[in-house]
Order: structure tokens, then C-alpha cells, then sequence
């Protein structure tokens, strides 16, 4: 499979930047990632296996888990954005006006399935022999620099997918594309403490992903390693805002087509 993050956000985001005000992006970000959330638990008795990765487990799963994570991630977005490195090629601090915007509930919903549903497709297209034998050769006698064709597949997508997500991030970034109607009131930035707390984090918790069940397998690990950094950088954005001078006040758009136009 591609990369959870950020190569399955390459077939949703195209779809945020054509018609923004059609879609709630953060719906439509974390609706392709849910699927995969499933691997926190493999190698446990509440392993769901391939069941979540399937059009039906998009309603009983993927939605529900989208939705939880979109409100998680505006929750704690303007914090953590604003401690990104890079943040003037890709204008991290813009994406705390992510934590004021919001969608009437359908839309929100349609995104979040759409998301998921991309997340499936892509696994089954990318996950095909098909693309062997259009070439020409026969899957099961590929090997590159010792990787077979699964393997090479899989490797080929994520870095494809993952690098037109940056191209894309960046793009909408050089363009002004970002919120240009939502003001965004960022926290101030406490770096020294947000590096500090999110690399302990990391240092503390990387021990135990080897222990986990699963841990040797790459979709658990890798998935696992995921969340993982983010618990990081949630928590040093929480530290760096409790030392800071005053909580971030974002505005909230309350009109409905103020609210259909934001590209957030």
C-alpha cells in the first residue's frame, strides 16, 4: 500500500483545489488515512484485517474514524502548525485558520466518505498485477535491486503519490491559496519547548513499537510510527501554549456561504 501519510492525500487534494468550496479538506484528509487506522490494533484480538479496506468498511469504519480525527485535528492544528519546519514554502502558519472554519454537516460527511473510499481505490490499483503485465513482463519474475514487484509497487506509489502532495502543498501555498478569507490567528511559538516535549515523546515511545504485536510487519509499524509523532507534536504544541502569554483566538465564520467558500 502507499504511504499513509501523506501519498494517499494525493487523489483528494486535487479535488479541494478545483472546487473548494465543494469540500471540507480536513473531512476529505483524514477520511484517506482512516482506513489504515485499523493497524494500530493487528496482532491483537480486535485486528479487523482486511474488512476495513472495503467499500462496506468505509460506512462502519472509515467514517466514524474521519470524523473523530477531523475534530481532533482543528482542535489542535493552529498549535501545532505554527512550529512546522518549513513554514514559509509550505505556510504552515496559514493552516491555523483551520481551527475556525467550518462546514455544514453533509458536506463534512460527503468528504470524510469520499476520502476513504479514494483510500480503497488507490490500495486496489496500486496493489495490482495489472500494471506488470501492461509493461510487458510478468509480475512474479520482477526484481529490482533485489525488491519484487509488490514491494517495488508499493515503494514506486508512495514516493509518487507523497511527492505530489508537496508539490501541491506548495503550490496552494506560493498561490495564496490557503484561507484567504479566514483570518488566522496563530499562537505565539514557543520552539525550544515544542521540539523539546515532541522529541521526547518520540525518544520514549520508540522503544515500545518493537514490542508491539504486529511490530514486524511494515503497515502496523509504519502506522503506529505515525501516530506516534503526532502524539509528539500535539503534546509539544500543548506544552508550548501553556507558556505562552494567552490562548490563540481563531475566528469562527457563521454565514453558510462564508462557511461554503472556505478552502480549509
Amino acid at each position: 500500500m502507499p504511504l499513509t501519510f501523506p501519498s494517499h492525500l494525493a487523489p483528494v487534494l486535487p479535488l479541494k483545489l478545483w472546487r473548494p468550496h465543494w469540500f471540507d479538506g480536513v473531512a476529505l484528509c483524514t477520511g484517506a488515512v482512516a482506513p489504515d487506522v485499523a493497524y494500530l490494533v493487528s496482532g491483537t484480538r480486535f485486528e479487523m484485517g482486511a474488512r476495513v479496506h472495503t467499500l462496506g468498511g468505509a460506512l462502519w469504519w472509515g467514517l466514524p474514524v474521519a470524523l473523530a480525527y477531523a475534530w481532533l485535528v482543528r482542535r489542535v492544528v493552529a498549535g501545532v502548525a505554527v512550529h512546522l519546519p518549513g513554514g514559509r514554502l509550505f505556510g504552515w502558519p496559514g493552516y491555523a485558520a483551520l481551527g475556525g472554519v467550518r462546514h455544514p454537516w453533509q458536506v463534512t460527511v460527503c468528504s470524510a466518505l469520499i476520502g476513504v473510499v479514494s483510500h480503497v481505490v488507490l490500495d486496489r490499483v496500486t496493489h495490482s498485477a495489472r500494471w506488470a503485465y501492461a509493461l510487458g513482463v510478468d509480475p512474479g519474475t520482477v526484481r529490482v535491486a533485489g525488491l519484487d514487484w509488490p514491494l517495488l509497487a508499493n515503494l514506486t506509489s508512495s514516493l509518487a503519490c507523497g511527492a505530489l502532495v508537496c508539490v501541491l502543498a506548495v503550490r496552494a501555498a506560493r498561490r495564496g491559496q490557503l484561507f484567504p478569507d479566514v483570518p488566522a490567528a496563530a499562537p505565539p511559538d514557543r520552539p525550544g519547548m515544542f521540539r523539546a516535549v515532541a522529541l521526547a515523546v518520540v525518544a520514549l515511545g520508540m522503544p515500545v513499537l518493537p514490542v508491539l504485536p504486529a511490530a514486524t510487519a511494515p503497515a502496523p509499524y509504519g502506522v503506529r510510527l505515525l501516530h506516534l509523532m503526532a502524539l509528539g507534536t500535539i503534546l509539544g504544541a500543548w506544552a508550548a501554549g501553556r507558556r505562552s502569554a494567552g490562548p490563540a483566538v481563531v475566528p469562527t465564520t457563521t454565514r453558510l456561504d462564508e462557511k461554503q467558500r472556505q478552502p480549509g
